[in-house]
């Protein structure tokens, strides 16, 4: 379906197969040992190792069957000049996403974009204007809703923007007693 999607808004599709674009350091390390520091980025105070260096070689349609998540939360996409880019991502993920948001001041998928850029810089990344990623500062900037409610704590995928009637503070708890 995403594949369709992406046809009929006239965009091809780099992969049809959704990966993480990253994992934790504390993930790789858990599972295959030490990564050496030269092979890990650093996003909101967060080591993480790119999927490229998990899937050495391998082209963004082939990623998928060296490295996946087991437990996905969400699926989304990036625009990029030569398509989209679907990526997955798991809580601890996006939470690195929206800290990196909330850091510098941009919307998460701007967030997303930068980290996708510096992971795979061979692909022009595009912002949510259409404009080539190049530069954190230069990314456009957030000031609406709180994004980690409307992000983590209400599940909607990096791609939404936020409406307008969503709390700029977030959501209220709401409790139910008998």
């Amino acid at each position: 379906m995403l594949l369709g999607a992406a046809h009929r808004a006239g965009m091809t599709s780099l992969n049809a197969t959704p990966f993480p674009l990253f994992l934790t350091y504390e993930e790789v390390t858990a599972h295959i040992g030490d990564v050496p520091l030269d092979d890990t980025l650093t996003f909101a105070g967060r080591r993480v190792v790119p999927a490229p260096f998990l899937a050495p070689g391998m082209a963004p349609e082939d990623i998928h069957e060296a490295i996946r998540l087991t437990e996905r939360d969400n699926v989304d996409f990036l625009n990029t000049t030569d398509g989209r880019l679907s990526f997955e991502y798991a809580e601890t993920h996006l939470l690195i996403i929206v800290g990196l948001a909330e850091q510098e001041g941009i919307r998460a998928l701007g967030a997303a974009a930068y980290i996708a850029q510096q992971i795979f810089p061979q692909l022009t990344v595009l912002d949510s204007t259409g404009t080539a990623v190049t530069t954190l500062d230069a990314l456009p900037r957030h000031e609406g809703v709180d994004q980690r409610s409307f992000h983590w704590l209400s599940n909607f995928p990096l791609s939404v923007v936020p409406p307008a009637w969503f709390p700029r503070d977030g959501m209220p708890s709401v409790t139910f007693s008998a």
